[in-house]
């Protein structure tokens, strides 16, 4: 039986927020770029903006070096930001709850000394000088200042939150066993509307799931190369999820803002690929949203909500966790023209009223703004996730603005040698996202050496440091690729049923 969308929108307005006349009016938008960058608070990159009426940093604050003992002093929160981060701040869910301090939110620099860490890193802020490119665009387009990270501990949790609604009751890091829950990119597929994504040079996240293997989904797997040449020939998914690089190879560094990556390059890769959509026969369609994963340690004043969060599916994690509570907040801009100027967003529709925006709002959204058919959601958190729908179809605009900024660039900064830092990177300690990289291509290409959260045979020697991982991570990742042949025309061989 062949149903008609907006018959179907309809029927689910009560539940998903959408009336038929909005299904509708969801022309406007019909496609959705999201580019999810790694780390970093919403003060540490957009609290210091005096152009945005948001919640931002207060005047004077300092973090205590031991929020139980006020002899041990203060630490002042600073626009010291670091463009190469001296370390890597604290932000597992243990030192995350730290930080969060039963909602004081004075743990910050207390996690990074109880680590050995440098105590300024975590509370040592960016400017609109020092971040050019983000603060632009939270002034030109739409900021949201209350957009809090899924889970309050590290990446992997929250990618799978923002991914595929859920993290399926795992609370730490990639650990090489393939994530089998549904990812949204499969289920968008699934549906008949278009998803897929691109990735800067290593997979990383986008070969998590196990149903990325699929055809209908491996196909739409490229790298980032293509996106721009796709988005030029107007041939872009009605969804795109883009991966900036973590890794350090040749000559080039990682792109994700990840600490201790350079923010001045995720400044750059940003700004790129907001050029590319904005000069883009499609710019008048497209939203495009800039995201963070969690919030990396780094200081921010906004307790997270932690009343009225419903578990994804009902489990519980190792730890105990029962995913009853949002992380510290992040950095998330709305871009569109048919966005008003300078929008600080904190409407949207509600389905409960203790519904925050969080990384699943990315979902609840995308299926109002594509007109999903059937939007079975991912997970009860997708369900109960603030919607951003009006934001776009609901504003005194009647048509495009034609006053965005045509290009965009991030600042130079000052005394960055790129060579020097090539080879700096290189030589450093393998990160744990590097390392949950080669777990799982010991699962795909050694599945007979493969244990969960152990490096196999294969791997040995190249886990000493970064630029080793990354190489064998590159080259395992081609013969993976050639194996299920992603994107390669003609080749039908397939992994996993479509």
């Amino acid at each position: 039986m062949k149903f008609n969308l907006y018959w179907v929108a309809a029927i689910l307005a009560p539940v998903y927020g959408v009336a038929a006349s909005e299904a509708a009016e969801a022309s406007r938008i019909n496609r959705v770029i999201v580019l999810m960058m790694e780390n970093r608070s919403f003060d540490h990159l957009l609290g210091l903006n005096p152009k945005l009426n948001v919640d931002g940093i207060p005047a004077g604050a300092s973090q205590p070096r031991d929020p139980d003992d006020p002899n041990q002093g203060t630490v002042p929160v600073t626009d010291g930001g670091y463009d190469v981060s001296p370390d890597d701040p604290q932000h597992s869910f243990e030192q995350t709850t730290m930080q969060i301090n039963n909602q004081r939110m004075d743990g910050f620099v207390r996690a990074s000394i109880s680590n050995g860490e440098d105590e300024t890193n975590p509370v040592s802020m960016f400017t609109p000088e020092t971040a050019p490119v983000i603060n632009t665009l939270a002034e030109e387009f739409a900021v949201f200042d209350h957009w809090y990270c899924s889970f309050p501990g590290s990446t992997d949790p929250n990618r799978a939150f923002a991914m595929g609604g859920t993290p399926d009751g795992v609370d730490t890091n990639f650990n090489g066993t393939l994530w089998g829950t549904q990812s949204y990119i499969d289920y968008l597929n699934e549906r008949g509307v278009t998803a897929g994504g691109y990735y800067q040079d290593d997979l990383w996240a986008l070969g998590y799931y196990k149903d990325f293997q699929k055809p209908r989904n491996s196909k739409k797997i490229k790298p980032l190369d293509d996106f721009f040449k796709d988005i030029e020939e107007d041939n872009l998914p009605s969804f795109t999820w883009l991966q900036p690089r973590s890794s350090t190879h040749g000559s080039v560094l990682p792109t994700w803002q990840h600490p201790d990556a350079p923010v001045s390059l995720g400044e750059d890769l940003y700004a790129t690929v907001y050029n590319a959509i904005r000069g883009s026969a499609g710019w008048n369609s497209t939203l495009f949203l800039l995201t963070y994963d969690e919030h990396g340690g780094f200081y921010d004043h906004v307790p997270p909500p932690n009343e009225g969060i419903p578990n994804p599916d009902g489990k519980t994690s190792p730890q105990g966790f029962k995913y009853d509570r949002l992380g510290i907040r992040v950095p998330t801009i709305a871009i569109s023209p048919w966005i008003p100027r300078g929008v600080v967003y904190n409407d949207g529709f509600k389905p409960e009223a203790s519904s925050e925006f969080d990384s699943t709002s990315i979902i609840a959204t995308a299926n109002e703004l594509l007109n999903v058919p059937d939007p079975v959601p991912l997970s009860d958190r997708v369900s109960w996730a603030k919607r951003f729908t009006d934001l776009i179809m609901k504003n005194d605009l009647t048509e495009p603005r034609t006053d965005c900024p045509a290009t965009l660039s991030s600042a130079k900064v000052e005394g960055f040698n790129h060579e020097d830092m090539v080879t700096l990177q290189k030589a450093k300690p393998i990160n744990e996202h590097l390392e949950a990289q080669i777990l799982m291509f010991c699962n795909l290409n050694y599945p007979e050496q493969f244990k969960e959260g152990e490096i196999c045979e294969a791997a040995e020697g190249y886990t000493l440091n970064q630029g080793l991982a990354s190489e064998w991570i590159l080259r395992e990742q081609a013969v993976w690729m050639d194996k299920v042949r992603w994107g390669k025309e003609g080749k039908e061989e397939e992994v996993l049923e479509a």
